[in-house]
């Protein structure tokens, strides 16, 4: 075979490769934008937030991809450990699908405050957010993101970061050896580069900067914890730091809240102690809303984040289901049950029989 024809042979196999590639992306996205129970697990809500009032989701990450594995984490266990950002889903469908669910929102009169990017994963994560961020601007809503903090010492992050109106970091701890044991982090993150991240970060977003921490007993519900924490916030610029405990299933069933006198004695520290510090330990409300399919809205809701019976059975009365949806949805095991102290609460069972 001459050269010449070797190469025409070579440039004839990458023009069909690119043609294979090329539909099989077109099939996926349409794909995507067809599947109800795909929509809703990529734009969800509006959920109740502490924080953020009404918060449309928006869960950009494929389940569970994350840089920590998190003991408390209520989307559970970390499947895919990793601090490679990619693309996960089209900036441009990502875009479509929230048009597609403000909509009918607005039809119903439902209130959105925030579109927040918080996911079953690490938002940071996603190449596309920013350009993810600008587009979203068009409908005029305010723009969050949630993030673990674990990449905040990359430049490109921080970058990205900048287009939201308000961010929440996580700051769980400021000793090392408690991080490995609350977060469990990827084994390329060095500790000290996050927390400096963190503290320059915070000097150049100009929105609402709020730090988030889960006290869990007997891994950093320890006075000394707490106080280094504080000590540390005094070098970053931000509105709020909310202290925080488990309210939901968490990955690791001995991951609980502080016992009562712990509590007690560090919400006193705090308040005390810490400025602009606030406790959050009540657990967030029930009325849940949704924009599409009934049952493809509450797989997309439990992906993130469980819901207790009465907030299931709250949602399923406020969109006219039918009286057996939950109990129907649990027979056909689309819906698993969880207790956690005292508490019934329901996940996502297709996405825990595929993170198996």
């Amino acid at each position: 075979m001459t050269p010449s024809l070797l190469l025409r042979r070579i440039a004839d196999t990458a023009s069909r490769l690119r043609k294979d590639v090329s539909s099989i992306c077109g099939d996926l996205k349409a794909s995507v934008l067809s599947d109800p129970l795909s929509r809703q697990h990529i734009v969800f809500g509006p959920v109740p937030s502490r924080r953020l009032g009404h918060s449309l989701g928006v869960n950009s990450i494929t389940t569970k991809t994350c840089s920590y594995d998190c003991i408390y984490c209520q989307a559970g266990p970390t499947t895919c450990l990793s601090t490679c950002r990619q693309s996960f889903v089209s900036s441009y469908e990502v875009f479509d699908l929230v048009r597609r669910t403000l909509g009918p929102l607005a039809k119903r009169h439902i209130p959105v405050d925030y579109i927040t990017f918080v996911s079953s994963g690490e938002p940071t994560l996603d190449l596309g957010l920013s350009k993810e961020i600008r587009l979203l601007r068009e409908f005029g809503y305010k723009i969050a993101v949630l993030t673990n903090s674990s990449l905040l010492w990359n430049d490109n992050v921080k970058e990205d970061l900048l287009f939201a109106d308000y961010v929440s970091v996580k700051l769980d701890t400021v000793t090392e050896a408690t991080w490995h044991r609350i977060n469990r982090p990827h084994r390329r993150l060095q500790f000290q580069k996050i927390l400096d991240g963190v503290a320059d970060f915070s000097r150049s977003f100009s929105g609402v900067l709020t730090t988030e921490t889960m006290l869990v007993q007997n891994t950093n519900d320890t006075l000394a914890e707490v106080a280094a924490i504080g000590e540390y916030l005094t070098n970053v610029k931000r509105s709020t730091s909310y202290f925080a405990i488990p309210t939901r299933p968490p990955a690791r069933s001995d991951a609980v809240a502080p016992k009562p006198h712990t509590l007690n004695a560090l919400s006193r520290f705090v308040v005390d102690n810490i400025p602009a510090a606030t406790m959050l330990c009540h657990p967030e409300g029930t009325d849940f809303e949704g924009a599409g399919d009934l049952e493809a809205e509450l797989q997309g809701i439990l992906s993130v984040h469980p819901m207790s019976e009465d907030a299931i059975l709250s949602f399923i009365q406020r969109n006219g289901g039918r009286a057996d949806t939950l109990e129907r949805m649990v027979s056909h095991h689309d819906l698993t049950a969880v207790n956690f102290q005292g508490t019934r609460f329901y996940t996502n069972t297709r996405e825990t029989l595929q993170d198996k």
